[in-house]
């Protein structure tokens, strides 16, 4: 009862999928037509205006489909991907909920010595570990997190166990893991008219990389422009790369479909 009085709680029943908002005759994430509104901005963005600084493959027709065709469907399911990644408690636990590298700061001690420490506790509180665990490596380089995520998941699993938590599936624990970079990238897509703001158009045609100072440096004393197109290429990498369209469609299957009994949303219903 403290915790839950003092910080971050689960937000509805784990055991209701209604109180989550759940809805199996309609989209669950916002109006379609906004969705659609808001990644062709980002579309646009990632594809023409600041294409030099995202994967090549972003500009081929097959891409941009897959792109607005997961997206559309990740939104239309929201709400349910939500219930599903807090329905089983053991996938559940308290812990800081975005745990990135921009969320550090390090100094040296009167020996030398370097220390971290660590900021924006807003958040703190119980959610899906398939989450934190995502939102502690969305600002890290791609490669390294592609490469290692099978060991990160075992030295999660593991030392969880170690500790008290309960056994986890590292195949379902991957998948929440994945699923959950949709809703970042979303949240990311949001953030493409303030990228406009710190980086007008009219600069774009001369930027060659992304070490280029007027999107590498603070703005306005802030990293959040590098930081959104860091993610939001993270992203794109983790969707063409690993396959998070595949894990959102076996989401549909396995759990929507087979273990819930429900029919799957229709294209008219997504779109």
């Amino acid at each position: 009862e403290t915790l839950r009085s003092s910080l971050r709680g689960i937000p509805a029943d784990p055991t209701n999928p209604a109180a989550w908002g759940a809805n199996p005759k309609g989209p669950t994430g916002e109006a379609p037509a906004t969705v659609q509104s808001r990644l062709g901005v980002a579309l646009k963005f990632v594809t023409e205006t600041a294409k030099v600084v995202f994967p090549k493959y972003v500009e081929q027709q097959s891409w941009q489909d897959k792109f607005m065709n997961t997206m559309m469907t990740w939104s239309a399911y929201s709400n349910e991907i939500q219930y599903w990644l807090h329905s089983d408690l053991s996938y559940v636990s308290l812990g800081h909920n975005n745990l990135n590298s921009d969320n550090a700061y390090f100094w040296r001690n009167e020996e030398g010595k370097l220390d971290c420490g660590v900021i924006d506790w807003g958040g703190f509180g119980d959610g899906p570990l398939g989450h934190k665990m995502w939102w502690t490596f969305n600002c890290a380089d791609f490669d390294q997190f592609q490469q290692h995520l099978p060991r990160y998941i075992d030295t999660f699993i593991d030392t969880y166990r170690a500790y008290g938590g309960p056994p986890l599936d590292k195949d379902l624990f991957r998948d929440h893991v994945l699923i959950s970079t949709l809703g970042n990238m979303m949240f990311m897509v949001r953030a493409v008219p303030d990228c406009l703001k710190m980086c007008p158009m009219k600069e774009w045609p001369t930027i060659q990389d992304r070490q280029d100072p007027r999107i590498a440096s603070n703005v306005n004393g802030k990293s959040t422009l590098r930081t959104t197109i860091h993610v939001l290429t993270n992203t794109i990498r983790v969707l063409e790369e690993m396959g998070t369209d595949r894990v959102l469609d076996r989401f549909i299957q396995d759990i929507y479909v087979r273990k819930w009994g429900l029919t799957p949303k229709t294209h008219e219903m997504i779109f």
